[in-house]
């Protein structure tokens, strides 16, 4: 089976208005979530490049400079695919900032603002360790996780690196929240001694 130059044209097309629509929606679900987040006590960026979304963000930058380029040579056959590549470039990056941003609410740690069946409640926390490195601590968290078909309660740990900027903010997070209960003794929770030795 072969494909001849229009029909390939067009699957691009097809492709482009897929991932157009698709990054849009994604986008717009993002955004909304974090709006609806309730008690935020604290948000930090957590992407690789200075806080922002590495790939997202050279992808962006990649479809600015051809862009340009396109423009430049004034090849105006491309105008409608570059501007597609542009907008699927920016709410890449849009989704991919608040969707890797750290939110600490009232509730409890959100690991992914998209799904807020994944966010571990204070109430599961048994445990906690801390390791500082050079740009700040990394909090390492023991859960009581419970699978949602079969309602098997397992351990689990989180890992939650916190900027040098952020752990004042944290700490006062954690007293508050976890410190009282700790003070009384943990309770012992099956396999949690063989995740902490996992994280060390």
């Amino acid at each position: 089976m072969t494909f001849d130059v229009t029909q390939l044209q067009t699957l691009q097309l097809i492709l482009l208005a897929f991932f157009t629509v698709a990054t849009t929606i994604l986008t717009m679900a993002t955004i909304m979530n974090t709006v609806r987040l309730r008690n935020v006590e604290q948000v930090w960026a957590s992407g690789k490049l200075m806080g922002y979304p590495l790939f997202a963000t050279v992808f962006l930058l990649f479809c600015v400079g051809l862009a340009a380029f396109v423009t430049q040579q004034g090849q105006q056959q491309h105008i409608t695919a570059i501007a597609c590549y542009l907008w699927i470039g920016f709410n890449w990056f849009l989704a991919s900032y608040y969707m890797m941003k750290r939110y600490i609410t009232d509730h409890g740690i959100v690991k992914n603002i998209n799904d807020p069946s994944q966010t571990i409640a204070w109430a599961d926390i048994v445990d906690y360790v801390e390791k500082s490195n050079d740009s700040g601590i990394v909090y390492t968290f023991f859960y009581i996780d419970e699978e949602p078909m079969t309602e098997v309660k397992k351990s689990a740990k989180l890992e939650l690196p916190v900027p040098q900027k952020q752990i004042k903010t944290f700490r006062k997070i954690l007293d508050r929240k976890l410190s009282r209960r700790f003070s009384t003794g943990s309770l012992p929770v099956y396999g949690l001694e063989q995740i902490r030795k996992d994280s060390e």
